[in-house]
This record gives C-alpha cells, sequence and structure tokens, in this order.
C-alpha cells in the first residue's frame, strides 16, 4: 500500500511539472489548472504516507523520511508555480501583442 501511495505520489508530481512545463508553449490555462491539481494530489498522497506511518507507529520511517518530505514537497510546489507563473505570463505578454 504504502509503495502504491509514493508511487502515485512521484507520477502526480512529474505530471504537474509536465503539464506546467507544456502550459507555457499551449493557448488558454486549462493545462495549468491541471498542473496544479495534480500538484495538490502529490502533496495529498504525502500526507496520506504519513498518515499510514502514523497509523501503524512506524516512527522511525517518520523520523528518517519527515526532512527529505519537506525539501520535496517545497521543490514540488516551488517549480509547479514556476512553471505555472511562466505560462500565465507568456500567455498575458501574448494576449497583449495580438
Amino acid at each position: 500500500m504504502v509503495t502504491l501511495i509514493l508511487l502515485g505520489a512521484l507520477t502526480l508530481g512529474g505530471l504537474s511539472w509536465a503539464l506546467g512545463g507544456t502550459a507555457i508553449f499551449q493557448r488558454g490555462q486549462g493545462l495549468s489548472a491541471l498542473s496544479l491539481g495534480s500538484c495538490a494530489l502529490a502533496l495529498l498522497l504525502a500526507c496520506v504516507y504519513f498518515g499510514e506511518e502514523i497509523r501503524v507507529q512506524h516512527w522511525d520511517n517518520l523520523t528518517d523520511t519527515a526532512d527529505a518530505m519537506l525539501f520535496a514537497a517545497a521543490v514540488l510546489t516551488a517549480v509547479a508555480l514556476l512553471l505555472n507563473a511562466a505560462a500565465w505570463l507568456r500567455a498575458r505578454l501574448r494576449d497583449r501583442h495580438a
């Protein structure tokens, strides 16, 4: 179960970045919404992982991975927001010159 949760979070995080990067070159903001939604779901799965570890009282796993999970969540969020901000800025500049 834990493996599926972590693979799901990893897949959704990658999807978030891919959609954010694609949104830079596409018209409209639909991909940006999907990108941010994927990022949110990846973070939700990370919370589910921590909840599962707390439920089964694997304290060593939590203390070993807490800092890494926090760093990964910060990087995931920062990159997703930067990609979506770039897509938004490009759309605004394209609309201004159209």
